[in-house]
């Protein structure tokens, strides 16, 4: 019940506009913050090599890239506001950034020394605000007809309510903080973090973690948090350097070294869970790609790449082992197994070098970030095979043995994955279907015979995935929409293409014999899709004229110029390729003369309307069109005598349908001998 409640309120999180919207704009600002954080980092390695003046220099230049943040969130989500309600951008954007400042200065949200706010709540709930009355604006404004050219006319309409609005949010603001408000200190009313506190340190770690949860940059929201605590830390530590007083445990390094390991939620240990344990070259690739940020503590591209905000299940070690880090790090320090942090330094500094120079140059502090760091490896580790396993494995497929074709640097090119903001509400749905179906059977193929009724022989066999239950039960493919939505169709097609081709290695030798395997657009598009297909078959018993791939019409729609080169590449190869499902899509007529395929499998909606005369006419263009193309025509569905008596007088051989076969199970097929010499026929 619980998991339930709980996936069905990430769905509602995941799916609601606004919070995609911040999300996205902080995925969008992440430039600004590395090159910030980069500009720090080498301002730090240039003042230890004592080139002061320009290790100045860089220091300024990451502040005042860092003061841009608020400005282009400001820009950036009215942008987004504006585009999802048909606002005009510079209506929204303009009125946004006066009142921040003017809001800020009311409310003196300014620091000292700066002139430019850093309060981004107050960047995220101005433009929603001012979003909000714009539309009330637009839905009852009523236009007055004016002597004026139209772009005077909307210039005079931005002005006018650029200054309404201004003048509005700045006298509310005013009334509330000096009229309302004017008494009282709203420091006062948030929690005050005493360093000294281990309560507090814990309330403070898991509230910087929670926004991050939701892809909410926390370090920012609690800036002022951090700020208090920094500065606390440098005087203690001042004093403790000049007085010889006690150094207190819970400073500002000692969050960024034992509790901050490769960033928020000490994710250098997911990183190294995902380079160690992943089954998925897909994240070993993205785990090595990050591991120099994550040395450094930046992990933005981990929490937006795998993603960590808003997964119900990696969420949870993220939020848990900074706060055991945090704790077991104040116990080992209070008992004097490490000395506590001496050094002011920054938070960019790499594990076991902060931990050695941060304790005074004590191998113990190293010692201990190791020791984090190996406890959130174990911990992470059934969360991301967990993880893994739902949304991600090629597991899930019995009896696979392709995992040397998936690992093939030319397919590996065209997987993608799912990134930053995933659609959980569909993903969750998806991943608990395809979960019950893993628990309660597994997945196989039938073959449905092709059956020429010229020759009175079987000549070809078309593979479909279904899946069988323990109680036999056997499903058909809604599942596929689940695969689909996962983004993990390249597997599923992958796999039925290797297991169709070891399980049909019996009839290699009879010459009159095909096999079809159906493959999504995904996977034709894969990047040397058809030399990879050309290595699957020369390593089976099959010779590629044995072969075919069966193509629908969304793959044409998707990418014609390259699924035509694909195509093209797959014939010259010996590799048949056929059109399925004709009649049923987009285009039709328009790609049998831009492509040149084998076979067009005819629909089986054509075959429905041969009970009225129109549909007879229909059937027989639609065929003449084919065979004027130069392509064989099958023509599927086939249930009735009368269907195949029409068809028969058309001049089209190959019939698969009911009428003679149902998908069976291979073993059927070979108790059926079906490429015996002058096979029976076996209606059903």
């Amino acid at each position: 019940m619980f998991k339930h409640s709980l996936a069905r309120a990430v769905s509602l999180i995941s799916d609601n506009p606004y919070i995609n919207g911040v999300c996205n704009v902080f995925i969008m600002l992440l430039p600004v913050s590395l090159i910030s954080a980069f500009c720090m980092l080498l301002g730090n390695a240039t003042s230890y090599f004592e080139l002061h003046e320009f290790s100045q220099r860089l220091y300024s230049i990451s502040t005042l890239v860092w003061q841009l943040f608020p400005i282009l969130l400001i820009v950036y989500y009215s942008q987004f506001l504006a585009s999802m309600h048909k606002l005009e951008r510079i209506s929204l954007i303009t009125p946004s950034i006066v009142i921040y400042f003017i809001v800020s200065y009311q409310w003196e949200l300014l620091k000292v020394g700066t002139v430019i706010p850093t309060n981004y709540p107050l960047a995220i709930m101005l433009p929603m605000a001012i979003c909000f009355c714009l539309k009330l604006t637009k839905q009852k404004r009523k236009r007055q007809k004016i002597e004026l050219p139209n772009v005077v006319e909307k210039s005079i309409e931005m002005i006018l309510s650029c200054s309404v609005l201004v003048f509005s949010f700045s006298t509310i603001s005013y009334i509330l903080r000096h009229i309302i408000f004017e008494d009282v200190v709203l420091a006062s009313y948030f929690p005050h973090l005493d360093p000294h506190s281990l309560l507090d340190g814990i309330v403070y770690e898991l509230a910087r973690n929670l926004f991050w949860a939701i892809g909410v940059n926390g370090h920012i929201v609690l800036a002022s948090y951090k700020s208090e605590i920094y500065h606390m830390s440098m005087h203690l530590v001042e004093q403790h350097q000049t007085l010889g007083t006690p150094l207190p445990i819970l400073t500002s390094n000692f969050y960024d070294f034992y509790a901050g390991l490769g960033g928020a939620g000490n994710t250098l240990s997911l990183v190294m869970c995902m380079i160690l344990f992943s089954r998925n070259d897909s994240y070993k690739k993205l785990g090595c790609a990050v591991l120099i940020l994550s040395l450094f503590n930046i992990n933005e591209p981990v929490i937006y790449g795998l993603p960590i905000m808003f997964n119900p299940i990696l969420i949870i070690p993220f939020l848990t082992i900074p706060v055991l880090s945090l704790m077991i790090a104040y116990f080992a320090t209070s008992l004097g197994f490490v000395p506590p942090i001496s050094e002011v330094m920054s938070w960019m500094t790499p594990p076991l070098i902060s931990g050695y120079v941060g304790t005074g140059n004590s191998i113990n502090g190293a010692i201990l970030q190791a020791l984090i760091i190996g406890i959130g490896v174990l911990i992470y580790f059934p969360f991301f095979r967990k993880y893994e396993n739902l949304g991600r494995t090629r597991h899930i497929f019995t009896n696979s043995a392709s995992k040397e074709f998936f690992n093939n640097d030319d397919v590996s090119k065209g997987q993608s994955m799912n990134t930053f903001i995933p659609h959980l509400s569909n993903n969750i749905s998806a991943q608990k279907c395809l979960n019950e179906l893993q628990e309660s059977g597994e997945f196989t193929l039938f073959y449905q015979p092709q059956y020429d009724i010229t020759h009175h022989q079987v000549v070809g066999l078309e593979v479909l995935i279904r899946h069988k239950g323990y109680d036999g039960k056997i499903t058909p493919p809604y599942f596929l929409s689940s695969f689909a939505s996962l983004g993990i169709m390249q597997d599923l097609d992958l796999w039925v293409i290797e297991t169709a081709l070891h399980e049909v290695t019996p009839f290699a030798d009879s010459e009159n014999f095909k096999v079809s395997i159906n493959v999504s657009s995904d996977t034709l598009l894969i990047d040397n899709f058809a030399s990879s297909m050309r290595k699957l078959v020369d390593s089976s018993a099959l010779q590629t004229h044995q072969v075919e791939l069966e193509i629908t019409e969304d793959v044409l729609v998707k990418d014609e110029n390259k699924t035509k080169q694909t195509v093209d590449e797959l014939r010259a190869s010996g590799i048949s390729v056929a059109l399925d499902d004709f009649g049923a899509g987009f285009s039709s007529l328009g790609y049998l003369s831009k492509f040149e395929f084998d076979k067009v499998k005819i629909d089986r909606s054509f075959v429905l309307n041969l009970s009225s005369d129109k549909g007879k006419e229909l059937f027989k263009l639609t065929s003449q069109l084919v065979q004027v193309g130069g392509a064989t025509v099958v023509v599927e569905g086939v249930e009735e005598k009368e269907e195949l008596e029409f068809i028969s007088k058309q001049n089209i051989s190959l019939i698969q349908g009911f009428y003679f076969y149902k998908p069976m199970p291979f073993e059927n097929i070979i108790e059926l001998n079906l490429y015996s010499t002058s096979s029976s026929l076996a209606a059903s």
